[in-house]
C-alpha cells in the first residue's frame, strides 16, 4: 500500500527522472526560465523533504526516503555538470 510519504517521494523522484530524460534528449527545453524553475523547485523540495524526514526519523529512514535523497543529489550533480559544460562551451573561441 502506498502511503502519502512514499507517494510524495516517488512523485519528486519521477520529476527528477523527467528532468534527466529531458537533459539527455532535448536539453534546450530545460535551459529556459520554466525549466530552471521546475528544476530548482524539484531540487529544493526534494532536499527540504529529505532533511525534514531525516530529522523526524533520527537515523532510521525508509528506502523511499533514501531514494529521494539519492535522486536529489544526482539532480544537483546534473546541474553542476551543466554549469561546467556551459562555461566550457562559452570559453571556446
Amino acid at each position: 500500500m502506498m502511503t502519502p510519504r512514499r507517494t510524495i517521494n516517488f512523485t519528486i523522484c519521477s520529476i527528477h527522472l523527467g528532468i534527466f530524460i529531458i537533459w539527455l534528449i532535448a536539453w534546450e527545453q530545460l535551459f529556459t526560465k520554466t525549466g530552471y524553475i521546475i528544476w530548482g523547485s524539484s531540487v529544493l523540495l526534494g532536499a527540504a523533504i529529505f532533511i525534514l524526514r531525516l530529522r523526524q526519523s533520527g537515523k532510521s529512514i525508509g528506502n523511499s526516503d533514501r531514494l529521494l535523497g539519492l535522486a536529489t543529489i544526482l539532480s544537483i550533480l546534473l546541474a553542476v555538470i551543466s554549469v561546467f559544460i556551459g562555461y566550457t562551451v562559452a570559453s571556446m573561441p
